[in-house]
């Protein structure tokens, strides 16, 4: 069997220094773009790397990853990926201490990612062809996420180069408890980046639009023709614009959206009041009971389950978690979302979709990581009869 090229067969078959195409890879800012092409042109002549290794600034716009299967619905998400840095620590310090923590761990994140890697591994009978529009970069960290996504099933289009030509970075702070603290980086795609990959055309097979909070806004002036073409189109709230965050936003984003998705803390903000999920269901009942023509509401209540508003129901229901012991909770709506849009691309029942998608969220916070336990259908049927979790009675 012949050897698999090496990074010296790379440079000189592109006519570099080992240096050189090391840069390229690593520090692709030092290298001049005519030099960078044919590097990429001599990894893709050798084979080098990774069968996924692949350059988003050669694709000319076209999705990196899995082949496109136009025989199974069609889910897009636009918004953030990210790199994970998380930190195991026993409780938060205070100002100005120094601590040390049990581990730090690379993992996968950002909300659209997050929703697309659920939505894809849900698997049968709920098969899905997934598609992630962010901004991926040219760095080592870039290319072991475009990798990561592939073999999660979802395809990677990259819209642009990210700042600095590097994936945004994220830091996860978990304590002991399973309680977390974040700080990320921004990135926030333009309208000039995103209207150009929103489709333009009519469907030809059940076809969701999904955008996280930091780019919903770029849906709305979409909308209409998007939903003309066929498109069903929802978001969820994480880096929602702090202008929505009341009750006119509220009012914006459910008569626009086939579906919202918010979090507790972003529908207290919303209506004014508490966090407690019985005063927020009954709360966001009454103030969606006006509202003609609004699309379905999904509101997670993290371990108290979740909340849905149907658009055809005047009321709610109630949906209980499983009872788990929480190692992580990163992630865990964002899971819920992808597991909801999988049911729905398959006329699954809005009630039904959610009941399933509460018990993954609650199995994707038993591992570390936003997508440290990419939960199957089949594990969730198990946990549905008893079989493995127990679960608790849901009530309307």
């Amino acid at each position: 069997m012949s050897r698999r090229p090496g990074l010296a067969d790379v440079a000189r078959e592109a006519g570099v220094s080992l240096g050189t195409a090391s840069n390229v890879l690593n520090a692709p800012e030092r290298v001049r773009p005519a030099t960078r092409e044919k590097v990429h042109a001599a990894i893709r002549k050798l084979g080098y790397g990774p069968k996924s290794l692949v350059f988003p600034a050669d694709t000319g716009g076209e999705a990196m990853g899995p082949v496109e299967d136009e025989s199974r619905p069609f889910l897009m998400t636009l918004g953030y990926v990210s790199i994970d840095l998380v930190a195991r620590i026993d409780t938060m310090p205070h100002r100005s201490d120094r601590i040390t923590s049990e581990r730090i761990a690379r993992h996968l994140g950002g909300p659209a990612a997050n929703v697309a890697v659920a939505a894809a591994g849900l698997g049968e009978p709920y098969p899905l062809d997934v598609e992630l529009a962010t901004a991926i970069g040219r760095d080592p960290e870039s290319l072991w996420a475009l990798e990561r996504l592939a073999s999660a099933g979802v395809r990677a289009r990259a819209i642009r180069d990210p700042f600095r030509d590097r994936l945004s970075r994220c830091m996860v702070l978990l304590e002991s408890d399973g309680s977390r603290t974040k700080i990320n980086e921004p990135l926030t795609l333009g309208e000039l980046d995103l209207l150009p990959q929103l489709p333009s055309y009519p469907v030809r097979r059940p076809s969701w639009l999904h955008a996280d909070g930091y780019h919903a806004e770029q849906l709305f002036a979409a909308a209409e023709r998007l939903k003309s073409l066929g498109w069903r189109i929802s978001a969820h709230d994480t880096g929602l614009p702090e202008r929505f965050l009341g009750p006119d936003g509220l009012e914006t984003l459910v008569s626009t959206l086939d579906v919202t998705f918010l979090s507790r803390r972003t529908a207290a903000k919303m209506l004014g009041g508490g966090l407690a999920a019985e005063h927020l269901t009954t709360a966001m009942a009454e103030r969606l009971s006006g509202m003609d023509g609004r699309g379905d509401v999904v509101l997670t209540l993290g371990p108290d389950g979740a909340a849905l508003f149907p658009a055809t129901a005047e009321a709610p229901v109630r949906i209980a978690a499983p009872m788990l012991a929480i190692v992580d909770a990163t992630g865990a709506g964002d899971c819920l979302v992808g597991t909801f849009l999988a049911q729905r691309l398959h006329d699954t029942p809005p009630e039904a979709a959610a009941r399933v998608a509460v018990q993954a969220a609650s199995l994707s916070t038993t591992a570390e990581g936003a997508q440290g336990r990419i939960v199957r259908f089949s594990e969730l049927d198990a946990a549905a009869t008893g079989a493995r979790v127990p679960v608790k009675d849901a009530v309307r």
